[in-house]
């Protein structure tokens, strides 16, 4: 993916921090001068100072503070504290974002991240909707949603009405009726709703609208 700028909205504060960290310590070199640099991003800092960073974002900053470590030190402020100097730094940032020369830097991690899911979502409920299959599963989950996978195959019996129910195993010829041995249709909600033989568990199914609350 093509990397993208600090004043576009995908560049994240993580990156402008370590941005500003790293043209800080170009301009201490190329000037031999001492510096103290001020930063209120403490995860950058962390990050920075952390010897199982594996971003070769980070990393190259990294090497640029190396070798430069006689003449920058890097310094943590709580931000919005009432630092004057801080909050005139965020001044300036606000400033720069509009008008400044764009610095190019890699597409954050965050940002595939948030792409590809709403990417494969999206595809994922075109598929849901469009299918021709699965209807009552649809009555009560009418779109995808991953606060919705489900693991315990009792509950997908329910929804799905697959499982080892006469009338799903007579459509594949597992058995030659299809009825419960009360005489009726014997499906999942047959026995979770009227069945005599296993009354002692019913449930009071939803109707309509209801299922899919």
């Amino acid at each position: 993916m093509a990397p993208i700028t600090l004043t576009t909205p995908l560049a994240t504060v993580f990156q402008a921090e370590l941005a500003a960290v790293n043209f800080d310590a170009g301009w201490a070199l190329k000037r031999n001068a001492k510096i103290k640099a001020f930063s209120d991003s403490k995860s950058s800092v962390e990050a920075i100072r952390s010897p199982k960073v594996k971003s070769n974002f980070v990393l190259s900053f990294k090497d640029n503070l190396c070798n430069a470590k006689d003449l920058v030190s890097l310094v943590w402020v709580k931000a919005h504290a009432g630092n004057p100097g801080n909050e005139l730094a965020d001044h300036f940032a606000k400033i720069v974002s509009s008008c400044s020369a764009d610095m190019s830097v890699p597409v954050p991690y965050s940002y595939v991240k948030r792409v590809c899911k709403e990417f494969l979502m999206n595809e994922w409920n075109s598929y849901w909707k469009n299918s021709t299959t699965g209807k009552r599963t649809k009555e009560i989950l009418p779109s995808s949603n991953l606060d919705l996978l489900i693991s315990n195959k009792y509950v997908i019996y329910l929804f799905t009405n697959h499982g080892p129910f006469p009338a799903y195993l007579c459509r594949f010829k597992i058995l030659n009726n299809p009825d419960c041995l009360c005489g009726e249709l014997g499906d999942v909600d047959h026995y979770l709703a009227s069945c005599m033989y296993t009354k002692d568990y019913h449930l009071l199914l939803p109707t309509g609208a209801a299922r899919t609350h």
